[in-house]
C-alpha cells in the first residue's frame, strides 16, 4: 500500500512542479509551491505511519506552518500589486 501512496504523491508533486514551471501567473506559482509542499508533507506522514516511527512529525508540522506563512505572506504581496 505505501507503493501507491508512493507513487500517487510523487505524481502529485511533478503535476505541482509543472504548474511550478508553466504557469503564467505569480498566484499560479505560489499555488504550484504549495501543494508540492503539502506533497512533501503527505510524504513524511504516509513513511512515519508505515514505519511507525513518529520522530519525522514535528518536521511535518513546521514545514505545514512555513508554507502557510509564506503562501499568506506571498498572498498579502499580491493583494498589495492589484494582481
Amino acid at each position: 500500500m505505501i507503493i501507491v501512496i508512493s507513487v500517487v504523491l510523487l505524481t502529485a508533486f511533478f503535476a505541482f512542479f509543472a504548474r511550478l514551471l508553466i504557469g503564467p501567473t505569480l498566484a499560479d506559482r505560489v499555488v504550484a509551491l504549495d501543494g508540492m509542499s503539502v506533497a512533501g508533507v503527505a510524504g513524511i506522514v504516509a513513511h512515519a505511519v508505515h514505519t511507525g516511527d513518529s520522530s519525522f512529525l514535528p518536521v511535518a508540522v513546521l514545514f505545514t506552518l512555513v508554507g502557510f506563512v509564506g503562501t499568506s505572506v506571498v498572498a498579502r504581496f499580491i493583494e498589495g500589486r492589484g494582481e
